[in-house]
């Protein structure tokens, strides 16, 4: 399962560990599958070169499902959609992070230029900002290394898939940073297969169904996004 730590609440590194709710999604579909997973750390921009070239099974890590990357690989069916969670900003499209004193930015129209807007490469976030904004694009391996620029002063905004930004809202609450706006994007999440591994698509189909059946994937998602 090639994977890409960093990106908080769904996969990242806690105390030398594996964390997220993706992290703990799947291991409870092993154990209801009686399947085994092993990791393979990577970065986002290569999980789908790693898919395509049969160095992984599959790939987890809060990825989007879209037309152009249905076009390489398969996906499960989702386990992340828009509306599932208590609080609406857990849905799990791109919002708009800004500091708490810009209050002039307030949704993607006032992404103008002589801004400047970080993005985490390769991702969806990446392709609306490139695609849509006058802004200066801004690059990063991770978000969380474009959202500390933005508290330091550094950007003016960051566009990231939502549960991110609070993730980080939560964990950094002296940073001064909101979600300005509502979603940018409408998304949802699967898991990505290589297209040659459709008993691994069935299996990993069937054990979500498992875990959606028997409870197991209600208390996953009560203990990660249940309160905001």
């Amino acid at each position: 399962m090639g994977i890409a730590p960093g990106f908080e609440p769904f996969i990242f590194v806690k105390e030398g560990k594996l964390a997220g709710f993706d992290i703990d999604l799947l291991n409870s579909m092993a154990a209801a599958a009686n399947f085994e997973v092993a990791y393979v750390i990577s970065s986002f921009d290569e999980l789908f070169a790693g898919l395509q070239n049969g160095k992984y099974d599959a790939a987890i890590g809060a990825i989007t499902v879209t037309d152009e990357r249905n076009a390489i690989v398969d996906f499960t069916d989702p386990y992340f959609t828009a509306g599932q969670a208590a609080v609406s900003f857990y849905n799990p499209g791109q919002g708009i992070a800004i500091r708490t004193d810009t209050p002039a930015i307030t949704g993607v129209e006032s992404l103008v230029s002589g801004l400047r807007v970080g993005v985490q490469s390769g991702t969806t976030g990446f392709q609306f900002a490139s695609t849509t904004l006058a802004a200066e694009v801004v690059p990063f391996p991770e978000p969380e290394p474009a959202l500390n620029a933005l508290a330091a002063g550094e950007l003016d905004a960051v566009i990231v898939d939502i549960p991110v930004i609070i993730s980080y809202i939560r964990t950094h609450p002296d940073a001064g940073l909101r979600i300005t706006g509502g979603p940018v994007t409408d998304e949802s999440y699967a898991i990505a297969v290589n297209q040659k591994k459709s008993d691994v698509l069935a299996l990993l189909n069937r054990a979500l169904s498992t875990v959606r059946e028997n409870g197991t994937y209600d208390q996953l998602f009560n203990r990660w996004f249940g309160n905001p």
